[in-house]
């Protein structure tokens, strides 16, 4: 089926939208809300074949992907908050906490989590390309930790309901400009993904240097300096190449943290390069279901949106 089905979060207004972060050993006033979704949308939608349909896996569908990539106590523990609290045991090992939790930050992960379900079971139905518009970000947090906006990670949802939708061996290509350290845990335990990642250096949210990979399915390109955008395509055209020999379909954990301008970013990337990423993915051949990671430049993000379905939409248009 061409074109793509861009899932839309439930919820509206601004619930579950993040306080605060730690940022560089700062509080700093949290940059993820409702909004940037938004302004994604907004972009993606641009094109006359993006169109938005809204989430639709279950509460039970919820819960049992949730117990099948996330510790039970971990899960509890959050479900069971009344108040926005600190929540030092659950920080990612060997690093300190940096965010808060709190129920309608909990609901918020829940719904990000229900949009990537529903968006591999249409990928997993025969879409070609479908793409989960959801926040709170998902790629650092791990089976029993949390940290940069994460608390529950969608990348790993959208693998296991293709997994469990016969659709694998799945491939997790990460493009945030973060190392996905909450996704690498978890998919160490999942011996039909692969993951790769490109992602900056110094890596702020790992407590080793360098950070090694955790099992032989991952690959971990780290670029020590801002890369120039020729550079950066090359080593993505490289995982989709290597992604592809093992892989029946892909899951892009996407992030728009790379652009210029990015309160949490160090990158100075122009929105057309997400227009080149698409075009690369489309012509790897595989199915895939994209993961909204981060990306915090407002006034950037319609522009990175639009770029994306014009060049995934436009490269599949003549494969």
């Amino acid at each position: 089926m061409n074109g793509l089905v861009v899932v839309r979060q439930r919820g509206s207004g601004s619930d579950g939208d993040a306080p605060w972060i730690v940022d560089g050993g700062r509080r700093v006033p949290g940059q993820d809300g409702r909004r940037r979704l938004g302004l994604v949308e907004e972009g993606l939608t641009r094109h006359p074949g993006a169109r938005t349909v809204g989430s639709g896996a279950t509460d039970t569908d919820v819960e049992r992907t949730l117990f099948a990539i996330h510790d039970l106590g971990y899960l509890a523990a959050l479900h069971d908050l009344s108040d926005l609290v600190i929540l030092p045991r659950f920080a990612a090992p060997g690093l300190q906490p940096d965010i808060p939790a709190g129920p309608e930050l909990v609901t918020a992960a829940d719904e990000a989590i229900r949009t990537a379900i529903s968006a591999a079971r249409r990928v997993a139905a025969g879409t070609r390309f479908a793409y989960a518009l959801c926040r709170p970000p998902g790629h650092h947090a791990g089976p029993a930790f949390m940290g940069g906006y994460c608390y529950l990670n969608t990348a790993a949802a959208a693998a296991h309901a293709l997994l469990e939708a016969g659709a694998g061996p799945v491939g997790i290509l990460d493009l945030d400009l973060h190392y996905p350290n909450g996704t690498s845990a978890i998919v160490a335990r999942m011996p039909d993904v692969h993951l790769h990642s490109l992602h900056a250096w110094p890596v702020t949210n790992a407590p080793t240097d360098p950070v090694l990979p955790r099992t032989g399915r991952e690959r971990l390109v780290e670029f020590r300096d801002a890369p120039d955008p020729e550079a950066y395509l090359d080593a993505v055209d490289e995982s989709l190449d290597q992604l592809a020999r093992t892989a029946r379909v892909l899951v892009v954990s996407l992030g728009y943290d790379t652009v210029a301008g990015d309160p949490h970013g160090s990158w100075d990337f122009e929105p057309g390069v997400f227009a080149a990423i698409g075009r690369l993915l489309a012509s790897c051949g595989l199915p895939i279901c994209v993961v909204q990671e981060g990306g915090y430049a407002v006034d950037q993000l319609a522009d990175c949106g639009g770029a994306f379905a014009a060049g995934l939409l436009a490269e599949a248009a003549v494969a």
